[in-house]
């Protein structure tokens, strides 16, 4: 089942995110985020639950882009507990953040992917993603 993410579920997150990360996460810099994220309108965090297991996490960020000229949803997070990757949580996921998506009134939802995650990549093809810009970082 997917519901709301609510404070409750702070920990469970953290382990969910922590588990699939490449860095090493501050637990305190990561609850105030979290928390900050479920008071912000423009957030949208989501559970998915059996059995009072937190599975998986999906969250977004819903904002209006001057360069594209409608509200995007961004999705930030989308995380399967290894364990349980072998069922359709995470499609379950990506439907509920885009059915939310929509009923906020943006009109695009993107995903941004790591290049060693080709899996990832077809399942988001697979799903109506199309490619259509590269994201570059730099640590400051």
């Amino acid at each position: 089942m997917i519901r709301a993410a609510t404070t409750a579920d702070l920990k469970d997150v953290y382990a969910l995110i922590s588990e699939s990360s490449q860095n090493t996460l501050d637990y305190q810099m990561f609850a105030r985020t979290y928390i900050s994220q479920l008071e912000n309108f423009d957030h949208k965090l989501g559970i998915y639950e059996e059995d009072g297991q937190v599975m998986g996490f999906v969250g977004i960020l819903c904002t209006w882009q001057l360069h594209i000229g409608k509200r995007v949803a961004e999705t930030k997070e989308l995380v399967v507990s290894k364990a349980h990757q072998d069922k359709d949580i995470r499609d379950q996921l990506l439907a509920w953040a885009e059915q939310l998506a929509k009923d906020t009134g943006c009109g695009l939802l993107t995903m941004c992917s790591r290049l060693e995650h080709t899996a990832s990549h077809q399942f988001y093809e697979e799903n109506g993603f199309h490619k259509t810009y590269y994201r570059f970082d730099k640590d400051l």
